[in-house]
């Protein structure tokens, strides 16, 4: 009877227990300049998912060290007209362009999309130091689709003045054999 009455209490206390949120998936990045998918709903607010919605997905960040500034890249790929919100450790960093195609406009390649106006894409230079990336969706016009988002290295100002360096004598060597 003490048994019965107890596997009842549990049951009963367990069912005034607040459900535990679901878990989140989080991608380590490095400043390599690798596109990392993304997946979304075409819930307005709706958060970045690890998976298409209808495969159950969880809420998906992005984790980064970087010991130099970086560029963050965010682009939507897929049918065009999808637009999102960054967020850097919780802060705002804004959003991505608005883009002019439409749902006759298709690609999954992320470079063709940050080249053109046709999707939705945008950058932000971060500084050193540690961040959590999410975003959340402002449009998804066709319903759920996928983005990717990439961290590049800034190149280093010696790099950069050897490269001008380089190129200046290139060209006094053009001109001396003109």
């Amino acid at each position: 009877m003490k048994q019965r009455l107890f596997a009842v209490l549990a049951c009963a206390a367990m069912a005034l227990v607040p459900a535990l949120p679901a878990a989140a998936s989080t991608i380590d990045l490095s400043a390599d300049g690798a596109w990392h998918n993304f997946y979304f709903d075409e819930a307005v607010g709706s958060g970045f998912l690890d998976d298409f919605a209808f495969n159950d997905p969880q809420a998906l960040s992005f984790n980064l060290s970087l010991s130099a500034p970086a560029w963050l890249r965010v682009a939507d790929i897929g049918l065009a007209g999808d637009r999102f919100s960054l967020f850097a450790n919780g802060a705002s960093l804004g959003s991505t362009s608005v883009p002019t195609g439409s749902d006759a406009d298709f690609t999954l390649d992320f470079e063709q999309a940050t080249g053109s106006e046709l999707w939705s894409h945008g950058s932000w230079l971060l500084a050193a130091g540690d961040y959590t990336i999410t975003g959340s969706v402002l449009a998804a016009p066709f319903g759920p689709g996928s983005g990717g988002l990439s961290v590049s290295a800034v190149p280093e100002p010696g790099s950069a003045a050897l490269l001008l360096v380089g190129c200046g004598l290139l060209a006094a060597i053009r001109r001396r054999r003109s």
